[in-house]
């Protein structure tokens, strides 16, 4: 599911992920071309006990701004937690292992994208 998302992220928006740490090389954002906020961060192999599940099993997650609201109410601990890292009322994090289907995924990414769009149209 990983590389189908980067793709519709990269179709749609036109944005590569930077791989921006030495460290973790499997980890890297994506940012808005026009003003340069991240909207989404790909994590790959992160142990899902970091996400609170009770598996040593690792999986690949993409950390998505959300307006806070909207974060509350969607963060099932499923699928979907409070963004792993990441200021928790302002990011989630979404499994990219099948337990959130392709076309849900892709409306967070959307969403995510036009909050840091918007930010730098309100300026």
């Amino acid at each position: 599911m990983k590389s189908a998302i980067l793709e519709y992220i990269k179709d749609f928006y036109g944005v590569e992920t930077e791989y921006l740490w030495e460290s973790s090389p499997e980890n890297g954002a994506l940012r808005n071309s026009r003003n340069k906020k991240w909207f989404a961060v790909l994590l790959g192999s992160l142990p899902k006990r970091k996400l609170g599940i009770n598996s040593d099993e690792k999986a690949d997650v993409i950390n998505l701004k959300c307006d806070p609201i909207f974060a509350y109410n969607v963060v099932d601990n499923i699928g979907v937690f409070p963004g792993y890292h990441m200021n928790k009322e302002h990011w989630i994090s979404v499994l990219l292992d099948g337990t959130v289907d392709f076309e849900n995924i892709t409306m967070l990414i959307d969403m995510s994208f036009e909050i840091v769009d918007t930010k730098r149209k309100q300026k």
